[in-house]
């Protein structure tokens, strides 16, 4: 697994603090195996956006799906923290708001139901392999069902809403671990790049 960062003053950066160690606090979970990588060239103060396959070349992924999966990574958890949650995926089940939602980008591959395992060693978390379950989508929302949204309009979870409909054929699936692993993902489309990106999230439940 490769951590994608940018600068704090790129467009679609994290810019929330708060949001920004949520971030690297997820990261650094899911890299627990060390299996993750850092670019040489990132700097102190530059800020983790998204998380690739440990063999995808860097300079592979589009400009294009690089901004969006900024975009997808700040706006999840502008999203979350609206709603008074730490993971719009884990949403209101998880018992801690420690953990931030990060992107994701596999690009091409097999990832139909049954094949979660293959997303799973993609990403390089075969450390937190366990009991593998489908999360329902709701139909009103377009979000989790662990995520209770008000009824009133929201602004930033209508702008995470907005970027996740770019993905076709959405699905979201949770790994029973300590903490659990919620993904969310789908096949993306831009002027110059298709594969599969999504969103990544932890979640702590007794």
């Amino acid at each position: 697994m490769q951590v994608q960062y940018s600068s704090s003053s790129s467009e679609g950066s994290v810019r929330d603090a708060a949001d920004v160690a949520a971030v690297r606090a997820t990261i650094d979970v899911i890299s627990a195996s060390g299996t993750s990588t850092y670019p040489q060239d990132s700097v102190l103060g530059d800020q983790p956006f998204a998380v690739t396959s440990s063999t995808t070349d860097p300079k592979s992924v589009a400009p294009s799906t690089r901004k969006y999966l900024r975009q997808l990574t700040r706006s999840a958890n502008s999203a979350a923290a609206s709603l008074a949650c730490g993971s719009i995926l884990a949403g209101h089940t998880s018992e801690t708001d420690e953990y931030g939602d990060v992107a994701f980008w596999v690009g091409s591959g097999e990832y139909s139901p049954g094949r979660e395992l293959d997303l799973l060693s993609s990403l390089g978390l075969e450390h937190m392999v366990g009991q593998i379950q489908e999360v329902k989508i709701s139909p009103d929302t377009g979000l989790p069902i662990t995520v209770h949204t008000p009824a009133e309009t929201n602004p930033a979870v209508s702008r995470v809403r907005e970027l996740l409909s770019s993905l076709q054929d959405v699905r979201i699936f949770s790994v029973n671990n300590d903490p659990c692993v919620y993904l969310l993902f789908g096949r993306y489309h831009s002027e110059d790049q298709s594969g599969f990106a999504g969103l990544l999230g932890l979640g702590v439940q007794s």
